[in-house]
């Protein structure tokens, strides 16, 4: 199939939100001492569950947001593409709305909370468009 422009933005997009997610989680899970004596945001984390297991968490939900971007020229035939958006989505706007909290009052300056909340509120933006269009299709 050949993509249109708009297609190829989203495909790019979508695969780099994805990829930039599962860098985070792969640091978590790779460097866990390098990541617990980085600051006390991390060690936040670490307190409600082991950092590696962020790391594995954070990897999975980024690689089923990412498959999605390989399903939008067949989006508009099935609903592969939208089922990977919605869970992948809200698995991601979730772990960065937790991420997001722990930042608060733990992180190094309030660009990250910043960061943060704002890729919560997109991977949120994304589920819901996923979760609208199987709606919308029933």
């Amino acid at each position: 199939m050949k993509y249109n422009f708009n297609e190829a933005i989203n495909f790019i997009l979508l695969l780099g939100l994805s990829a930039f997610t599962f860098s985070r989680g792969f640091f978590f899970t790779k460097e866990q001492d390098a990541v617990l004596s980085d600051s006390d945001f991390y060690v936040a984390l670490h307190h409600i569950m082991p950092i590696w297991a962020w790391g594995i968490i954070i990897m999975i939900a980024s690689i089923i947001l990412g498959v999605s971007s390989f399903f939008l020229p067949s989006q508009k035939t099935n609903n592969t593409c939208n089922w990977l958006l919605l869970i992948g989505g809200i698995s991601c706007a979730v772990l960065y709305f937790f991420m997001t909290s722990a930042s608060i009052y733990n992180s190094i300056n309030w660009l990250s909370t910043i960061q943060f909340s704002i890729l919560s509120a997109v991977c949120f933006a994304v589920s819901f468009i996923g979760g609208a269009d199987i709606y919308g299709r029933k």
